[in-house]
């Protein structure tokens, strides 16, 4: 994350940041909704607050269990389920 941002930062256009939140289906949706805005906010505050990125170039959003990247009846695929995605658009 360092390493990407601070190649953004040379960059004198911008870069306009998106941080998706996303859980394993454990729990309820109602929960693992918070805990997906939750991480994305904590990498929205780590950027500001580390890097001082402005926060109108950042948006969070949850998409909770909704978009699994791996099978939720595995360890491991709960595992890879729980994650954050860093979506950069200049």
């Amino acid at each position: 994350l360092d390493v990407m941002v601070t190649g953004l930062k040379a960059d004198p256009t911008g870069a306009y940041f998106e941080s998706e939140g996303h859980t394993d289906n454990s729990g309820n949706a109602a929960s693992n909704e918070r805990l997906g805005l939750a991480r994305a906010e904590s990498v929205k505050r780590y950027l500001y607050v580390t890097h001082q990125i402005p926060l109108q170039r950042m948006n969070v959003i949850s998409y909770g269990e909704t978009k699994p990247a791996s099978d939720n009846k595995t360890r491991a695929g709960r595992a890879e389920n729980r994650r954050i995605v860093i979506r950069v658009m200049a």
